[in-house]
């Protein structure tokens, strides 16, 4: 699918009980690529097929492309989806699943289809849900640490600095030079994940308007030193996509800065989804010291029977 056939998709899609980052446009039109993700519409239902490594593949919950789908809508799309399987031999799998899907996937399966599902979990892919106003506000002891930083930062910039949203002002070029910075930081040339997350940063920037993009970036002495790009879920939830900020300002706050000032532009979200940390310990750790609220767990399911 090309970005026009997105920009239809995020008109009729509806995900407005969806709390996962694998449910944003940007994230779908992103993982053809990144998940091999294979997309098909079917009787206003979008279909999902990933193939990313040993672990993540499979279909995903179906979605919805209408606001008024009767009851059975999600049993037509299982029947598509078995015979989907058939015809390209596929092991009839389901991935990326939330609590809430994979309950109504074992309750269609076995009521229509006599089938059941055996699940597991990883816990690399669950997304990381903060209260936005906690974001902004950043109250009480839980959040001493990073009102520090933020101080630090302060400190040392004064006046110096400002934060500038997008797309209400033309920052595109800043954004991506941040991300080009840091990616030469982080010795990127080396790593297929980050040239290709570099890439990225570039498509949704392009598409920005289509994919409803919206982000900003930071500056000291008007030079661009860290940038953020959200796009939405649904009216309820906010899914960050990309937040980079340049070694130097990084080590005093910049990350803690960035955030705290794009989650003030964002409060009408209540929730922003900050994603997964990719069993990656680093990211983790700084993922769990904002306290996130909900940690969505995505489940992975093979049919029997």
């Amino acid at each position: 699918m090309n970005p026009v056939d997105f920009g239809k998709l995020k008109k009729y899609l509806n995900t407005q009980e969806l709390y996962g980052c694998d449910c944003t446009v940007a994230n779908l039109f992103l993982q053809q690529e990144k998940c091999k993700l294979e997309l098909k519409i079917h009787d206003d239902v979008l279909i999902r097929y990933y193939v990313k490594d040993d672990l993540i593949y499979g279909y995903g919950f179906p979605l919805s492309l209408k606001n008024d789908a009767s009851d059975l809508w999600l049993k037509d799309a299982l029947v598509y989806i078995i015979e989907d399987s058939l015809v390209q031999k596929r092991q009839l799998q389901f991935c990326l699943v939330t609590k809430n899907q994979k309950d109504s996937l074992d309750l269609y399966l076995s009521k229509y289809f006599n089938r059941r599902i055996n699940w597991k979990t990883s816990r690399a892919d669950s997304d990381y849900l903060y209260f936005t106003k906690n974001l902004s506000e950043l109250p009480g002891a839980a959040y001493q640490k990073k009102r520090n930083h933020i101080s630090r930062f302060e400190r040392i910039y004064k006046e110096r600095w400002n934060f500038r949203t997008f797309p209400e002002n033309d920052i595109a070029a800043d954004i991506i030079e941040v991300s080009r910075k840091w990616f030469e930081e982080n010795d990127g040339n080396s790593s297929d994940s980050l040239m290709a997350e570099q890439k990225n940063i570039s498509l949704i920037l392009e598409n920005a308007e289509l994919f409803g993009i919206k982000g900003g970036a930071l500056y000291v002495d008007e030079k661009p030193v860290a940038m953020t790009l959200a796009s939405e879920i649904s009216d309820k939830v906010l899914d960050v996509l990309f937040e980079k900020a340049i070694d130097e300002y990084a080590k005093n706050g910049a990350y803690a800065v960035i955030n705290r000032q794009f989650a003030n532009t964002s409060t009408g979200y209540l929730y922003c989804n900050r994603e997964e940390d990719l069993g990656i310990e680093g990211l983790r750790k700084a993922k769990l010291s904002y306290k996130p609220d909900i940690l969505l767990e995505k489940f992975y399911g093979s049919v029997t029977g």
